[in-house]
């Protein structure tokens, strides 16, 4: 295989990781104006940043105990990325996994409402692929618990829903800026909140944090060149087949580095972040073509977004009618130069030794385990094009099994 497109990316130009590294270098620019600007178009108060999304959620979670130290249970998505669940396990609160709905990827209602509200801390977003959850009905349920509202953007900068962006609902809100996220910057975390006691409390938990290593930041510029480079098709096959990049593998790792932002992120979102719009459009316009051609397939589902959502579909999400089919269909994908994967292994309820985290004794999620058995997805980004569109359409409508 010499060619293959990326499961998910932004595509990066050299120029602007040039430009970006030798600020960097020569410590040009103010990153804290160009947090600052990024504020203002999510229309928040407060910025932050740090090393990762994780440890933005780590830093909140540690923020909100702090406020209400007699609540230790977050709840969270029982089908989300195994950092959330990584971040709340470092952080010593128990987990609550609340049931999914498969067709929408949002919450089911019944669990949100069902949650405990007497040791609830909060409740954490989930926004899977810029599928923005309903802010407005869960804000109004964890205020009757006197919880808060998280609001996890780390798939969904630039997406909103009622016009409300993502990131920006609830007391606080965070998103990545990790490879394969929104924009190209291959690492970093951002939190942003209009609670000035939250801000408060989170600008002394910064001010503690160690600068990034000398060599987390060589790390840094060597991941972020070669991420630049090797996400062309032409080129992701190499490090695609290298087994110990362990690229698209997701593991449970509570003991992550956390420390400040890194600068060469900083330095890069000068000329990144007001790409968003147009790299969203790119994958919108891509994700809907894929939906149309597959509107009437009957053999594989495509879970919807709701009809005030504007999605950011940084993957296109597909559900086969089991996991056999799945495996197949992704197989089938990858030899035919598309990355298509079956993202997370298994829900949050089914990671090994997740018990001793979680708060409820019965915390397994139906929903959430059908959709980690079923779900794949589809890449949406721009070395997307009609050729590869096709590509993926023709082998899920001819799809027959072996």
């Amino acid at each position: 295989m010499l060619r293959l497109v990326a499961p998910a990316g932004a595509p990066v130009k050299s120029a602007e990781l040039w430009r970006g590294l030798g600020k960097a270098v020569w410590r040009e620019g103010d990153a804290a104006r160009l947090q600052e600007g990024l504020a203002a178009r999510l229309q928040v108060r407060h910025i932050f940043g740090v090393s990762s999304g994780r440890a933005a959620l780590w830093l909140i979670v540690n923020v909100l105990a702090r406020l209400r130290p007699e609540r230790d249970v977050v709840a969270l998505p029982a089908y989300t990325c195994y950092s959330v669940a990584a971040a709340i396990a470092r952080s010593g609160m128990k987990m609550h996994p609340v049931e999914m709905d498969p067709e929408t990827l949002d919450f089911d209602s019944a669990s949100v409402e069902s949650l405990p509200a007497k040791k609830l801390l909060c409740l954490v977003t989930g926004n899977l692929f810029g599928f923005v959850n309903d802010s407005n009905r869960l804000e109004s349920v964890v205020r009757e618990k006197g919880a808060f509202l998280v609001d996890d953007a780390a798939q969904a900068l630039g997406a909103a829903r009622n016009g409300r962006l993502a990131g920006t609902a609830g007391d606080v809100g965070f998103f990545s800026l990790a490879g394969g996220k929104a924009l190209g910057s291959v690492q970093g975390g951002l939190i942003v909140t209009n609670s000035d006691a939250i801000a408060g409390a989170i600008r002394d938990e910064i001010e503690h944090l160690g600068p990034p290593r000398l060599a987390d930041t060589m790390r840094l510029l060597v991941k972020t060149t070669a991420y630049a480079t090797f996400l062309q098709p032409r080129l992701f096959w190499i490090p695609w087949s290298l087994p110990f990049l362990k690229l698209g593998k997701t593991e449970f790792e509570p003991d992550f580095p956390v420390s400040q932002f890194p600068r060469l992120t900083g330095q890069l979102l000068e000329g990144l972040e007001s790409m968003v719009g147009s790299t969203n459009g790119t994958r919108r316009a891509n994700a809907e073509e894929i939906a149309e051609q597959l509107a009437a397939n009957r053999r594989f589902r495509v879970p919807r977004p709701a009809a005030d959502c504007r999605p950011s579909y940084i993957r296109f999400p597909v559900l086969a009618p089991d996991s056999a089919t799945r495996q197949q269909v992704v197989e089938r994908m990858q030899r035919a130069g598309i990355g298509a994967t079956t993202y997370y292994p298994a829900s949050i309820c089914d990671i090994a030794g997740i018990e001793r985290y979680m708060s409820p004794r019965e915390f397994h999620c139906p929903g959430a385990e059908e959709i980690s058995r079923r779900l794949f997805t589809l890449p949406t980004h721009a070395y997307v094009g009609p050729r590869e569109i096709a590509r993926m359409t023709t082998i899920l409508r001819e799809f027959r099994g072996e």
